[in-house]
C-alpha cells in the first residue's frame, strides 16, 4: 500500500467516491478543497493498493493539529485492514501529530429536521467503531457545523477545542465561529 498526493488524474475517482461516501450536508464543494490544497491548507491524498486507488483521505492543517477532513475507502476495498493500514500510514507521514475528526451524530434526537435512518445510524457506529479500534478517542467535544451535529475523535486522549479552532479559523477564517459551533 502507498499514500501520495492525489493529482488531478485522480480526481474523477475521488469525486466519485467522496459522492458515494459522504451525504450531501456533509459535503463541501470539491472545488474549495481542491482550492484549499493549492493554497496549501488543505491536502487531498490518494490512497492506493498496488498501484490501484482504493480511497483518498482529505487533511486540513492547524498549527498543532491536523483535521482528518474526509477519509474513505472504496466498499469493495473494506473490511481487508487496508483502512487501517492506511491511517496508519498517514500518521507516520505526519510524524505522529496529533488529528482529529469530525463524526457526525444526531443533534438531541434529530437533526435540522432530518429523520434518522437506522441503517445510516448502524453505519455511523460501525464508522466510529472503526476509528476508536484504529487509536482514536472520544474527547466529549460536540459541534454543530451548517446544521450537522459532529462528535470530535482525537488521537490524543485530551483534546482541547482552542487548538482545533486554528485549524477551523485557517479553513474558515476570522468569521469561523459563525460556521462552527461548540455545542457540548
Amino acid at each position: 500500500m502507498d499514500i501520495c498526493t492525489a493529482s488531478s488524474l485522480d480526481k474523477k475517482f475521488i469525486l466519485e467516491l467522496y459522492q458515494k461516501t459522504f451525504p450531501l450536508r456533509e459535503r463541501q464543494e470539491f472545488s474549495l478543497i481542491e482550492r484549499r490544497a493549492a493554497m496549501g491548507e488543505m491536502e487531498i491524498l490518494l490512497i492506493r493498493e498496488e498501484r490501484k486507488p482504493i480511497g483518498f483521505a482529505i487533511l486540513a492543517y492547524g498549527e498543532k493539529l491536523i483535521l482528518l477532513d474526509y477519509f474513505a475507502i472504496s466498499e469493495k476495498y473494506r473490511g481487508q485492514g487496508l483502512g487501517s493500514a492506511a491511517l496508519e500510514l498517514i500518521r507516520a507521514l505526519y510524524d505522529d501529530r496529533p488529528f482529529f475528526l469530525e463524526l457526525r451524530k444526531p443533534c438531541d434526537g434529530a437533526e435540522a429536521g432530518v429523520e434518522t435512518d437506522p441503517e445510516e445510524t448502524r453505519l455511523l457506529k460501525q464508522c466510529e467503531s472503526f476509528f476508536l479500534c484504529n487509536g482514536m478517542y472520544v474527547t466529549g467535544i460536540d459541534i454543530e457545523q451548517g446544521g450537522v451535529c459532529m462528535e470530535l475523535l482525537s488521537t490524543q486522549p485530551e483534546l482541547c477545542f482552542e487548538e482545533c479552532e486554528q485549524v477551523y479559523r485557517s479553513l474558515f477564517g476570522a468569521n469561523y465561529r459563525d460556521i462552527v459551533k461548540r455545542v457540548k
